[in-house]
């Protein structure tokens, strides 16, 4: 179910950046059955391991880079180009390893998205909120409904990462039999909006945010 990695269309003068955690209450036209929600990957793991490999890369061009220069004396005088050169190889590479989520719900559908470094985003899942069988808390008492219907299905983890808090997850069928799991951080208007759209499949429980 997963896009193709599209550019974000350019933000116009005075947009503001991604935050690192929102929650809105309601959108432009005070609906209260929209909800959105950004969190930024934590750095752990696998994440962190390649963002440190990515800092070390940096460093290994910088010295390589100086040293055939000073080697090849007629290149010596483009060492005073390194900062440029640096900033050109961050800018191309470092949004591979900077890593957002954002899920909207909206016009009855939830939708989530990969977010990297505020210039590209892929959608991970979209779907009608009214094809979810369950939607719950990620703990022990729901546990085994998740284990379960994630025998066949993909799991699509779009929380910030082992800390993250008010955990749930949404099981959905699509109309060609295709399961998707999908596990993100609950926010009382997400969870209300939700409700709203499928009150059945969905257990409320009291969050934080």
């Amino acid at each position: 179910m997963t896009s193709k990695l599209k550019r974000i269309p350019k933000r116009k003068k005075g947009d503001s950046h991604l935050p690192q955690i929102t929650a809105r209450a309601d959108d432009a036209f005070g609906s209260k059955n929209y909800a959105e929600f950004v969190t930024s990957k934590t750095k752990e793991g696998i994440y962190k391991t390649k963002r440190t490999l990515a800092v070390i890369g940096y460093v290994l061009f910088v010295v390589l880079y100086v040293v055939l220069c000073a080697t090849v004396k007629m290149l010596l005088p483009f060492i005073a180009l390194t900062p440029l050169f640096l900033w050109m190889l961050i800018y191309f590479t470092w949004w591979t390893v900077s890593v957002d989520y954002r899920y909207t719900v909206d016009a009855a559908t939830l939708v989530a998205k990969s977010v990297y470094g505020d210039r590209y985003e892929r959608t991970l899942f979209e779907g009608k909120i009214k094809d979810f069988s369950l939607v719950a808390p990620k703990n022990d008492e729901y546990l085994s409904a998740f284990d379960e219907f994630a025998n066949d299905a993909s799991v699509i983890d779009i929380t910030s990462g082992s800390k993250a808090y008010d955990v749930y997850f949404a099981l959905h069928t699509d109309e060609k039999g295709n399961k998707n799991i999908v596990v993100f951080e609950m926010t009382s208007q997400a969870l209300g909006a939700i409700r709203y759209y499928n009150a059945s499949a969905t257990v409320v429980s009291k969050v934080k945010r």
